[in-house]
Formats: structure tokens, sequence, C-alpha cells
């Protein structure tokens, strides 16, 4: 049996988490067309005959201001690079050099092995010179680490939307994984997150794909109430905004935004429940939230190296 631990890791919209979900068969991690959709760690189980290999999907790795939010979400992706089997590094050929080199310095840092995983290759066919930057990128990278305890292995390439190479992906993964027990004993679980954030996570999602632009950067989504032996499931969730202004353009006119973005998560949520559900949306101003200490430690968010109070 083969057990271990492995990080992706990239920039943002790179194609974790949509990578994420075809090694599980199941939408675990949300994704949206809009970059820095990630916020926590969020880990993934595949278990098989031969083994059991934990994901762990990160945010991606862009600069961040001290404190805040982005901050937080900078600080799942250092947690999650303590100690992994194998790093995945996640490339789109879209980038370019000056957005990579950032990832170099993550990676210094790092003591695990690392695969370089070029995304969205299927592009190749008809833009093919937008990878071009990406084999003098790899020897750059492989001269940055010479000397660190980060091993290069290899580069694959896949379309994670696309379902191409993920399965041979897969396959290489495991031949790197070491021998050992399973991390996780329940062989039935594709995640070590509560029912209760996942449920979040889908309603946030929503708040992406029928908000505009900014607002959703700016929600968070608390669980308030899971009843889940009444039938059908009563689900109460507080959506948190910045400003007043966004509470009016998140409940819409009449409520017909609310409405949509409910309808619409709450589907999503019966078919991972795969039971009827009675979902419950209300709004609430928690001003400047993404950026004061305290009201992000109370949404779950916590900067922990930062003195407590300290805002």
């Amino acid at each position: 049996m083969k057990s271990g631990l492995v990080v992706l890791l990239g920039r943002p919209n790179v194609g974790k988490s949509t990578l994420l979900n075809e090694f599980l068969h199941e939408d675990i991690s949300i994704v949206t067309p809009k970059a820095q959709t990630t916020r926590d760690q969020i880990r993934g189980i595949v278990n098989e005959a031969r083994g059991q290999i934990v994901f762990i999907d990160t945010p991606g790795v862009h600069k961040a201001k001290e404190g805040g939010i982005n901050e937080y979400m900078l600080q799942e992706v250092k947690r999650a690079l303590d100690g992994p089997d194998l790093i995945l590094y996640m490339i789109d050929p879209f980038s370019h050099v000056r957005a990579e080199t950032l990832m170099l310095e993550y990676l210094k840092k790092a003591s695990s092995k690392l695969m370089v995983v070029i995304n969205k290759c299927d592009a190749m066919r008809t833009k093919p010179e937008v990878f071009t930057w990406i084999a003098p990128w790899v020897e750059t990278l492989k001269e940055g680490l010479e000397g660190t305890q980060c091993k290069f292995l290899k580069v694959s390439e896949i379309s994670a939307m696309k379902k191409k190479g993920v399965k041979d992906l897969l396959n290489e993964i495991f031949e790197e994984m070491p021998e050992g027990p399973p991390l996780y004993d329940d062989v039935d679980s594709l995640t070590d997150k509560p029912v209760k954030f996942v449920v979040a996570e889908m309603i946030r999602k929503q708040l992406f794909m029928k908000l505009g632009d900014e607002i959703p950067y700016s929600c968070a989504v608390e669980i308030e109430a899971f009843k889940e032996k009444q039938k059908p499931v009563l689900i109460q969730a507080m959506i948190y905004v910045e400003r007043d202004s966004q509470k009016g353009m998140v409940i819409g006119a009449g409520g017909k935004k609310i409405k949509d973005i409910g309808t619409a998560a709450r589907a999503e949520v019966e078919k991972l429940l795969g039971e009827k559900v009675f979902l419950e949306l209300r709004v609430k101003v928690l001003d400047a939230w993404t950026s004061e200490m305290n009201k992000m430690k109370t949404l779950g968010y916590s900067l922990d190296h930062r003195k407590k109070g300290k805002s």
C-alpha cells in the first residue's frame, strides 16, 4: 500500500481546483471563472486498492499586502508546503515568466519532490505560441532549485478541463508515493472538511457566479443552522458583506438576485446530500471584515502569527 500527501500549487485560476475535482470525480473544491476563488486549504482524499493520496488544493499564489484576507490565503499556501511528499506546480500557458517568478521563492523553501504540470495542453493545437516561454522557465526553475531540498522530477502535460492526461498523471503520482498506511482511516471520505464547510463553499461559489467582478471577494458565508433530521433538510446561512451598497446588490431588486443565488446553491447542495433541502439565505454587513483581523477571525480566517487583538 502506498500513502502520501500532495500539494497543488500555482497562480490563481491555473486549474488546481478543477484538477482536484477530476481526481476525486466529485466537485469538492469550488471552481469559478474568476481568480482567487479558493481561500482555504481543501483536502481531497483519493482511495484506491493501491493506496491513498491526500491532495491539498491551495489558494493561488499572488503578491499581497500585509494583513487582510489575501495574506490569510498565502498563509494557507505556506502551511500546505510544510512537509508534503510531492508538490504539483501547475502552470497555465497563458501566464508568463514575470508572473511565475514568485513561485520559485515558495519552492526554494519546500522540502519535497516536485512535478511541474502544464495545464490546458489542448491549446497547443490552436495557440502553440503561448507555450514558448515554458521550456526556458522550467530550466530557470531547475537552476534556481539547485542546492535546495526541493527535488525536481519531471514535467507532465494535462488538460484538467478536458480530462486529458489526468489518469496518467495520477499513475505518475502514485509511483512517487512512499509505502505506508492510509493517512485517513475512512476510505469512503472524499475530504476532511465537514459537510457544513462544503455547503458554505457551494453558496460562495454562486456568489461568484451570479454577482459582478468585485462583490464576491467581499463576501463570506457562515452556516448558522444545519438540521439534517428535518425533512427537507433545513439549512440557514448568513452572507456577510462589507458595505450597505453590497448588501443591496446581493439581495437585488425585489430579492431577485438572492433568490437566484439560493436556487442555484440549493441544487448543488441537494446533489451533494442526495435529498431535498430548504435553504434560507440572509445578508448582513460586517464593515471592513476582509482587512480587520478580529472580524476575519470570527468568520474563520485567522492570521495566527499576529498578536492577539491587533487588526
